[in-house]
């Protein structure tokens, strides 16, 4: 039941992430800038976490100093790292082309766990992170070549978020391991906030032309976005191994396609359902053997200093 646990809350961890592309792209064409609405989900999420633990939960914010560069690579390389380089390639290319580059990430850590051996490495495994690959890319379109286009740098960034988007999922299960995921969501944000600040300093993003309606669009978004998703994976990572977690984690492109069509209006292609399909029964054989190796997702992560003075 443990597992069964992890997965429905990488499945509501995905939901939300599907359904925030369509609110973004509904942002977007409003015309309200794509660095603002990266920036301030993460900065809102993790303001309005600190306020709720500062009244009520004070003992998530003690970690010891010298565990804050896990945190730090985590917040910098897994969350702002995988968001920066996604969306910077979506800017040199497509969005269908940014979503198939960072979801070859599977792949990623499925060879990292057998070679590493913290997991068991199986043919349904691979056979599901495939499945998943070529799921999402019918479901995006894959298939259109005029869809298919990237200049050089954004390659670079697109091979980029594949790799931070494999880290968060094998850097948080170890993180876990010593922290609550609270504690963990949190400061990941908290260092997330502190790059997108080098990038865009604040007084820069509170001169942005934006009405007061926007802002607080902007901050149910971050709860839609990060707050909630981020809290979901982070605690379904602690019993689903990284492999398995981030192979779930693509039903996201499917969400967002389909929610695109019945709330945008945009128009959904037969092969794009037969992609949805192809990446629901890549989490199905998931299912069709537990995990049995090291770091099963039968065995959640213990929380060795969960309030760490």
């Amino acid at each position: 039941m443990r597992d069964l646990k992890g997965y429905i809350m990488i499945l509501g961890a995905a939901v939300c992430w599907g359904l925030s592309a369509t609110a973004a792209k509904a942002m977007l064409n409003q015309q309200v800038s794509t660095l603002l609405i990266v920036q301030t989900r993460v900065t809102f999420s993790c303001l309005m976490l600190l306020a709720f633990y500062l009244a009520f939960r004070p003992h998530y914010l003690r970690v010891a100093a010298g565990d804050l560069y896990h945190f730090a690579l985590l917040g910098m390389v897994g969350v702002a790292g995988s968001n920066f380089t996604y969306y910077f390639t979506i800017k040199e290319s497509t969005v269908a082309t940014a979503i198939l580059i960072q979801y070859t990430a599977p792949l990623l850590v499925v060879g990292y766990g057998a070679l590493t051996k913290e997991e068991e490495f199986t043919a349904g495994k691979l056979a599901a992170a495939l499945l998943s690959l070529a799921g999402c890319f019918l479901a995006v379109g894959g298939y259109d070549l005029g869809v298919l286009k990237i200049s050089g740098i954004g390659l670079v960034t697109g091979v980029a978020s594949t790799f931070c988007f494999a880290f968060l999922n094998v850097y948080t299960r170890r993180v876990l391991a010593r922290y609550t995921f609270w504690t963990t969501v949190f400061y990941s944000l908290v260092f997330a906030s502190a790059m997108w600040m080098v990038i865009q300093p604040p007084w820069t993003v509170v001169s942005e032309p934006v009405e007061g309606r926007t802002w607080g669009i902007l901050v149910l978004f971050a709860v839609l976005s990060i707050l909630i998703p981020h809290t979901l994976y982070f605690s379904g990572l602690r019993f689903v191994v990284p492999s398995r977690a981030i192979i779930a984690s693509t039903l996201e492109p499917i969400v967002a396609i389909v929610s695109a069509a019945l709330l945008l209006g945009e128009y959904l292609q037969q092969l794009q359902v037969v992609g949805a399909a192809a990446v629901i029964g890549a989490i199905v054989v998931l299912q069709m053997r537990p995990e049995t190796g090291p770091g099963g997702s039968g065995r959640a992560v213990v929380t060795e200093r969960a309030d760490a003075a």
